[in-house]
């Protein structure tokens, strides 16, 4: 088992240990960075069954690399799929949901969108509460919040003994205008403590107070579904970390690209389904920055699926609601795309002799054929395998040997005989068939959305990003590809870059001619004062950085966009606030749709509220290249033909371009660099892959 590390900051925090952990779908990732500035990295395998038990193997050898007591540990940040996994597996809690007299189907009759226009026959996704669930009380709060009928608090009670009948784990409140008067949520909330005493409440109007009942209502489903399983998850891992006597609470990452308390965590799971992608995404951004390259596209690529996203001038793209496994979730996440395109992709032939990689894969368990443990499928680490990119010679992880007998017999197998070709050739078509599927995907979040990848640089992120970074990078004829320190462990390292933070938001719709900048203010007051309490929750910090912004849309238009609102460091709206948010709005709008209307009024949608906690997130260093000659050549499959490449230690990478092909090996990853491309070494130890332009 070897160690790496490296220096990770020239100017040293004294006394400051940082540890951060990612679980993944193949390997759980964990970083150690010292006061020293050293860097340690542990890669072990996930545990599907448990993945608390993955998040301590790494915790434990973290602490064997190092030397170091875990009692020293001052920060402990975690990315998870806990919440991730209960979705995709449907372990959820049994949910009951309480609503308006006349609303009980919201959740059945969703938004009548249909993700497939013309398909009249699949099935939409079942409903997180089903329709016996689901029961009517009344009362009735009114747009402008006022109550237009009291609430009916013996009708709440005959809802509790029908959801007591239904065996429910945990009640969603979802009533009418709640995200402009909470009272009567908030008064459900109190009779149901009484009449299901133990059983935890959850109201839309703490999860998403904003407009739209179906969004709102599914988010608030969602995040009541997660809180049993999730609850216990994060109890668990704070006794198991205290039981080894680590001293600090955990912080955990959320969708939104910043860390919160692991209990502000636990009372919003719904928040933490795109956990790791969003780590990855952070770090990937900023590792570009240090070395110059803000305009990124991001792919991480594990051992079970490959996450794309989009980095525009040094910030990751937000998106403020997306989708979950078929459930609408309205809270602000990092724009990531998951592809069911990574490491253990399992390649197999289809009835009409299609060759068909993903979204299947052989997971941790028992993983590629290529891993020696049972595996039978053909996958695409057995592929690089057959083809020579990785070898018997290296182990992944530090520990893992592979088996190139068994990689070829599985590709034969299940690709090359029922195709009829070589276990080259079919290896080949294996990898060609997943860098298709990326790079379809790819297109989809940059050219579909008015970016030029040729104006971009690709960042391959995980243990097999850097095999394919070259290959997508000609395909979407891009000639940059940044090779991160450690790609392998990015999301981990993402955990130490990041900020905590909490983003909050409230509905208020109002038109922007005329509206007076006090009642503004009395909104921009409450969200300030409800992000300073969140922050000294999570950070201990009652003050840090607050970024407002303001959801604006045409009347009449059914969505909106987001632009800044000029909040100065007092917290005091600026007097002319309206007006640049009117411009910005403007200007935004002809961007994305290349048309503004001149004579329509616009509306004030929504007020938001970015809260970062203060502290200052480390950087890097990377170290110096160490100046060694080549650790031989060997006969690599590129472009279609079989080449000699040289190959190379990653610490031997220098700022002198080295010319491909090539294969750059390294503990957590190997590194593809093909005929007309070179390497160099630049910022943070991060290694810059250029394509040769004639």
């Amino acid at each position: 088992m070897t160690d790496l590390d490296s220096k990770v900051d020239q100017d040293p925090n004294p006394g400051l240990l940082r540890v951060g952990i990612d679980v993944g779908g193949t390997f759980t990732d964990a970083v150690l960075v010292d006061e020293l500035g050293n860097l340690h990295i542990a890669k072990v395998e996930s545990t599907p069954a448990d993945i608390s038990e993955g998040f301590l193997g790494g915790l434990g050898v973290l602490h064997a690399r190092s030397g170091r007591d875990l009692a020293e540990i001052d920060f402990l940040a975690h990315g998870t799929t806990v919440a991730t996994n209960a979705l995709v597996q449907n372990q959820l809690a049994r949910v009951g949901l309480i609503t308006n007299r006349g609303f009980r189907d919201i959740l059945e009759i969703g938004t009548q969108q249909r993700r497939r226009i013309y398909d009249l026959w699949t099935p939409e996704p079942t409903p997180v509460v089903p329709r016996e669930r689901c029961v009517e009380v009344d009362g009735r709060i009114g747009p402008e919040g006022q109550e237009i009928t009291p609430l009916d608090e013996e009708s709440v009670v005959a809802a509790a003994a029908v959801l007591r009948e239904q065996n429910v784990e945990v009640v969603a409140v979802v009533l009418l205008f709640s995200f402009v008067e909470a009272a009567h949520e908030q008064r459900i909330r109190e009779i149901l403590a009484v009449e299901l005493p133990g059983i935890p409440v959850t109201i839309s109007s703490d999860v998403s107070p904003e407009i739209r009942e179906y969004l709102r209502a599914s988010t608030t489903a969602v995040n009541a579904s997660l809180l049993p399983l999730v609850g216990h998850y994060v109890t668990s891992l704070a006794e198991a970390v205290a039981s080894r006597g680590v001293r600090v609470p955990v912080h955990l990452m959320r969708s939104n690209g910043g860390l919160a308390a692991s209990k502000a965590a636990a009372e919003l799971p719904v928040s933490l389904v795109t956990s790791g992608p969003a780590a990855g995404v952070v770090g990937a951004a900023r590792l570009g920055a240090l070395a110059g390259e803000r305009e990124l596209l991001t792919f991480d690529m594990g051992g079970t699926t490959a996450d794309l996203a989009v980095v525009v001038d040094g910030a990751p793209q937000v998106r403020w609601s997306g989708d979950q496994n078929g459930h609408r979730i309205n809270l602000p996440q990092v724009d990531v795309l998951c592809v069911g395109a990574g490491g253990g992709s399992i390649a197999r032939v289809d009835s009409f002799g299609a060759l068909r990689v993903g979204p299947e894969s052989a997971g941790a368990v028992p993983g590629p054929a290529a891993y020696g443990r049972g595996g039978e499928s053909a996958t695409v680490t057995d592929a690089h395998v057959v083809l020579g990119t990785l070898t018997a010679t290296r182990t992944l992880g530090g520990e893992l040997k592979l088996d190139p007998d068994s990689a070829v017999e599985a590709v034969a197998r299940g690709v090359a005989v029922p195709m009829g070709t070589s276990v080259e050739h079919a290896a080949a078509s294996i990898i060609r068939v997943a860098d298709s599927n990326m790079a379809s995907s790819l297109r989809v979040i940059s050219v579909a959305r008015g970016l030029d990848p040729r104006e971009m640089t690709l960042v391959a992120l995980g243990g097999a990003g850097p095999m394919h970074g070259c290959s997508l990078a000609e395909e979407l004829d891009m000639t940059k590809v940044l090779v991160p320190l450690y790609p392998g462990v990015t999301a981990a390292l993402g955990l130490l870059l990041t900020e905590v933070r909490h983003d909050l938001g409230r509905s208020w719709v109002r038109a922007t001619g005329g509206l007076a900048i006090d009642d503004v203010q009395v909104q921009v007051d409450a969200l300030a004062w409800r992000a300073h309490v969140l922050l000294e929750q999570s950070a201990h910090a009652q003050t840090g950085r607050l970024t407002f912004t303001a959801d604006l849309r045409y009347s009449g238009q059914a969505y909106s966009l987001s632009v800044p609102l000029n909040v100065d460091a007092n917290g005091r709206l600026a007097p002319q606030a309206i007006t640049d948010a009117e411009l910005a709005f403007i200007e935004g709008h002809r961007a994305a749709y290349d048309y503004v209307l001149d004579d329509t009024p616009m509306e004030l949608v929504a007020i938001r509220v970015s809260a970062r906690a203060p502290e200052e997130a480390i950087t890097f260093d990377g170290g110096s290249a160490v100046l060694s000659e080549p650790m031989g050549r060997r006969r690599i499959w590129m472009k279609g033909a079989w080449q000699e490449a040289l190959i190379l230690d990653r610490s031997a990478i220098g700022e002198a371009p080295v010319p491909g092909p090539a294969v750059i090996e390294q503990e957590d990853t190997t590194t593809l660099l093909f005929p007309g491309w070179t390497a160099r070494r630049v910022a943070a130890g991060s290694i810059l892959l250029e394509r040769e332009v004639h």
